[in-house]
């Protein structure tokens, strides 16, 4: 929708963003994995395979066979983020589980991380043009790890950053622009792209900065008042329904000229998205209420039996 592409540029960067966030919310796990990750699961596929399934009768995308119906719901979907998403959930889970026993399987991960990431892009990459921002390359899975890794790891070291300080702002500066400044030189430098993975380097560095500063401002945001906060919690739900719907929407609207095609699409998305959420919440609860039910009427049968 951007008449520039380059003013598109900062996808990416939202996308570990999403993974460090996780990686932070669930560093400390609880329980067994099945139930763990079945929790996950349930979080993330019924909404996107509900979607899949009303754009498909609605008549944005058709089904001509058995294979277009594991293209939309097993792989790679019409949302490849999410499926690496599971894939990655399930690996963390395990670094997480062994990490309580001893902390330094954090660190003992990310070098191993590290080792497998240059390996694999030494060997297998193409490195003849700009290729490592492509979301439906395994490779990506690399990066996407990294950052819940990151975010883990900030999470049990949260407590040293307490305050924000003037040199930090300006390495998240610093940072932001060497990421960017790399994404537009290696893009348009055939020449240099062997070196491409510099710009993955650069991200992670934006990642740091930017969870140091986060971090140090905790104190200055809590003291936004209820209305604010209200609003921040409401779009931090909507995120995943903001993801799924978003591709449907730009794909009807893109063609309207800039910068009306951004204010409706960003409107409808917005609406889009929250409609979804309340009715997974009002089936989620439905759901939770008959599940009570049946107990609450197990319970009081057996009860009249025993009497």
């Amino acid at each position: 929708i951007w008449p520039i592409s380059a003013m598109a540029a900062g996808g990416m960067l939202g996308n570990i963003i999403f993974f460090a966030v996780s990686g932070f919310c669930l560093a400390e796990i609880k329980g067994g994995f099945i139930k763990w990750y079945l929790k996950r699961f349930l979080r993330v596929y019924p909404v996107m395979a509900i979607f899949t399934l009303i754009t498909i009768l609605t008549g944005f995308y058709s089904v001509t066979g058995f294979n277009d119906v594991v293209r939309f719901f097993v792989y790679p979907t019409n949302y490849i983020f999410l499926v690496w998403l599971m894939v990655l959930y399930a690996i963390f889970y395990f670094v997480a589980w062994l990490a309580k026993k001893e902390e330094k399987v954090w660190w003992i991960t990310i070098v191993a991380v590290f080792v497998c990431w240059i390996t694999v892009y030494m060997l297998f990459v193409d490195k003849t043009k700009y290729v490592i921002d492509d979301v439906s390359s395994p490779f990506i899975m690399f990066l996407y790890f990294s950052s819940m890794l990151i975010g883990a790891l900030f999470k049990k070291k949260k407590n040293s950053f307490t305050k924000i300080k003037w040199y930090e702002l300006l390495l998240l500066a610093v940072s932001l622009i060497l990421y960017f400044g790399s994404k537009i030189i290696f893009s348009k430098k055939a020449e240099i792209a062997s070196v491409q993975i510099v710009n993955q380097f650069c991200i992670l560095f934006a990642l740091v900065m930017i969870f140091i500063v986060m971090i140090g401002m905790e104190s200055t945001l809590s003291k936004f008042n209820g209305k604010i906060k209200s609003i921040i919690k409401f779009v931090a739900n909507i995120t995943l329904q903001i993801y799924i719907v978003q591709f449907i929407v730009i794909r009807k609207f893109e063609s309207l000229v800039f910068p009306l095609n951004f204010v409706v699409v960003t409107a409808l998305i917005i609406l889009l998205a929250s409609l979804v959420y309340f009715a997974e919440v009002f089936i989620r609860r439905g759901i939770t209420a008959m599940v009570k039910n049946k107990k609450e009427e197990k319970v009081e049968t057996s009860g009249q039996s025993n009497n």
